[in-house]
């Protein structure tokens, strides 16, 4: 079986549980909130193992199978795809790197969405910048102590657990560490959800750790080694942010066609108009091309093992798939005219979450400074 098939029965299950579910929490008493009740019923379909593997209780999916998923899920609503995203990277990388205790004590949690898992990276000043964190944990005869803030946290206060990176110093050496942190870890906190302009169903807040103590079990991989373990998972969530941009893309296209069929002018319908008819022209080829990139990224991830290059495909896509849904759900807003500047059509909606994709998992200005530095370091 190629690495890059897609088992179709896995989308219509994906399929009809949008349908029926994700309305339910499509209100404003759900809105800054993991409903809980969604995701346990995402994992009960199998989505909270995406990344991990059969023995721990997952499904094991390829990259290409879990960025159909996503496609799918954000096509009805780009928040669950995205806190499922980050949980299914946080997942991938306890896969690669944790210790078989930490294996077998979370991976089942996660898969079966007991546990909701979050990533702790981002703080202040510094974002892509690992260099520039600031908390540190300090080196304790029994474990660590961390202090510090962190920010833009998708899932804060909801999740169960926490991906976290601080600085790990010693007379010797210093460097960043990863900790797996539970919720109820005594001297951490977090703030309220962030008032956002869109994604309502993915809340993102800030974490606090005032000497928090975490036991040596806490530690994820070697000391000093969390750049690499926070790395490890960058580039499929990149490629998993441009299969959200596509599915919201899609879904852009798919109503604005909808609507213009019914919406009449000057005697006809707006669908009928050949300048209007350009514009949907360009926003399917922006889709298609995003697609066709973000396939080739995910079959790259499949293929890492093989010593593919996965950071220059990942950004590609993440950063052209992203810049496209943004182009195409701003047209989307300009062909429903006056409606499309109205909530209670959903294209505004589309529009306000592709801007957060273009931010999200390392800005396009980032992206472009990697897919500049591997195609001249590879020319």
């Amino acid at each position: 079986m190629s690495s890059s098939f897609v088992d179709p029965l896995i989308i219509e299950t994906v399929t009809r549980l949008c349908e029926t579910e994700i309305p339910k929490y499509q209100t404003e008493e759900c809105y800054n909130t993991i409903p809980r009740a969604l995701f346990t019923a995402m994992c009960e379909a199998g989505l909270g193992g995406l990344s991990i593997p059969e023995e721990y209780g997952g499904i094991g999916a390829s990259a290409a199978t879990s960025a159909a998923v996503y496609e799918t899920i954000s096509r009805y609503d780009i928040g669950p795809a995205i806190f499922l995203s980050v949980h299914a990277m946080v997942s991938g990388i306890i896969s690669r790197h944790g210790s078989e205790q930490q294996k077998r004590e979370y991976l089942p949690k996660f898969a079966s969405g007991e546990l909701l898992a979050a990533f702790a990276l981002t703080e202040p000043n510094a974002g892509s910048d690992t260099a520039a964190i600031a908390s540190e944990a300090k080196i304790l005869a029994d474990g660590f102590s961390l202090s510090g803030n962190k920010c833009y946290i998708t899932s804060a206060g909801f999740a169960d657990i926490y991906l976290t990176f601080a600085k790990t110093e010693d007379e010797n050496t210093s460097g960043l560490s990863g900790f797996i942190i539970p919720k109820e870890t005594p001297g951490m906190s977090w703030g309220k959800p962030e008032r956002k302009m869109g994604a309502e169903l993915s809340p993102i807040a800030s974490l606090f750790f005032d000497n928090a103590h975490l036991p040596k079990s806490a530690l994820i991989g070697v000391l000093h080694g969390g750049r690499k373990v926070a790395l490890s998972g960058l580039a499929g969530g990149r490629v998993n942010i441009a299969a959200c941009a596509n599915g919201l893309a899609r879904a852009a296209i798919e109503d604005s066609i909808a609507y213009m069929k019914e919406r009449q002018q000057f005697g006809k319908a707006l669908v009928e108009f050949q300048g209007l008819q350009f514009m949907l022209a360009d926003m399917h080829m922006k889709l298609s091309a995003s697609q066709l990139l973000t396939a080739k990224a995910a079959e790259d991830i499949d293929l890492a093992a093989h010593g593919t290059n996965t950071k220059l495909s990942s950004s590609t896509a993440k950063c052209f798939a992203t810049d496209a849904a943004m182009a195409i759900t701003t047209d989307a807003v300009q062909l429903f005219g006056g409606a499309g500047y109205i909530k209670d059509y959903t294209v505004e909606r589309y529009m306000r979450d592709a801007k957060m994709l273009q931010i999200v998992e390392g800005a396009n200005q980032i992206q472009r400074i990697i897919i500049a530095r591997e195609i001249i370091e590879s020319s």
